[in-house]
């Protein structure tokens, strides 16, 4: 009978210590478990942070769909191209520098094959102001809000403008505003001392 009971005690001892031996571990597992959360988290959270800031330029000029487009900072000329659709046949981008970055709010103007390289500037392919140090408006890149804000420029003539340079491209100097249908001699004294390319 005493030998019998030895080997129950020791049978229980046994079963005792896999029961603490198996609750050790799943502790330990739950212990251990929420900081992985936590971490995992953590670089969620890392991740969004460095995700890349937008911008939005206006895209015109001899390209197939002329818009205002959103592109990540620090793209260039031809990323916003080619959101426009692409440049057309009569596009001429051996005057603008495709590889330039673009920043917010900058107008891209692509111009056609009948205007000089010669005559072109930075400041046609890529206008970040609208208005000169001179706090003249550029007739080149201002919205049509801003031309509007010019002495006997309506939202007619200023649309006018905005579609002429749209398809022949930037004016060369402030006198050839009178290109413009609807927009004569007087109007242009009116504005001369008010504009600049």
């Amino acid at each position: 009978m005493e030998e019998l009971d030895i080997k129950k005690v020791v049978i229980i001892t046994i079963l005792l210590i896999f029961i603490a031996f198996g609750s050790g571990i799943l502790v330990g597992k739950a212990i251990y478990s929420k900081p992985q959360e936590i971490q995992i988290s953590t670089e969620e959270q890392n991740t969004q942070e460095v995700l890349p800031k937008k911008i939005k330029v206006y895209v015109a000029g001899e390209v197939k769909k002329p818009d205002v487009y959103e592109l990540e900072e620090g793209s260039i000329v031809k990323d916003a191209i080619l959101l426009a659709g692409g440049a057309t046949e009569n596009a001429n981008l051996l005057a603008i520098n495709l590889a330039k970055r673009v920043n917010d709010e900058d107008q891209i103007i692509v111009p056609t094959k009948s205007l000089d390289i010669n005559d072109l500037t930075s400041e046609i392919a890529i206008a970040s102001s609208t208005k000169s140090a001179t706090g003249k408006i550029n007739i080149n890149t201002a919205s049509k809000t801003e031309l509007m804000e010019l002495p006997g420029i309506g939202e007619t003539k200023a649309q006018a403008i905005i579609d002429f340079r749209t398809k022949n491209g930037p004016f060369k100097n402030p006198h050839d505003i009178v290109n413009v249908s609807g927009i004569g001699e007087k109007t242009y004294e009116n504005i001369k001392d008010l504009i600049t390319t």
